[in-house]
């Protein structure tokens, strides 16, 4: 099932209208189509976490198609363990893997250097003030935790 197809599900799954479901996110009810279409268009990062919110549905699911669609928990925990980045890289997933392997002390380890060779790194001109929005609040881009 591809994006569209879940965001569908999701809505209908709740008995929601796309006229509804646009009314609360804010958007046109035909933004809501182009989502659902094949039209390509992708919502972003903070207005899929609100249909996930809205519709009751994981955002890891809702995103990514992995796991389990119906939350079995607080919807306000079901944070992707990227902060809502969806990790299609196979560099990052190795990494991801490696890491869930490892024990506190190494990960401490691997940690500091990570920190260390990006702090000697120049950053890129971005968005320097961004903070990532989701459903379940505003998380500190500094230190991932929610404000």
């Amino acid at each position: 099932m591809n994006l569209a197809a879940r965001i569908r599900h999701a809505r209908t799954h709740v008995g929601m209208s796309q006229a509804v479901l646009a009314r609360q996110l804010g958007v046109h009810r035909s933004c809501i189509g182009h989502w659902e279409g094949v039209s390509k268009s992708n919502p972003r990062h903070d207005r899929l976490a609100e249909v996930a919110r809205l519709c009751v549905v994981s955002y890891e699911w809702l995103a990514t198609g992995r796991g389990g669609m119906k939350l079995a928990h607080d919807p306000a925990h079901d944070i992707p363990a990227a902060f809502g980045k969806i990790v299609n890289d196979p560099q990052a997933i190795r990494l991801l893997r490696a890491w869930d392997a490892l024990s506190l002390r190494s990960r401490m380890a691997l940690l500091e250097i990570a920190e260390e060779l990006a702090s000697q790194r120049r950053p890129k001109r971005a968005h320097t003030d961004a903070v990532i929005k989701l459903h379940a609040g505003y998380f500190d881009k500094e230190t991932g935790l929610p404000r």
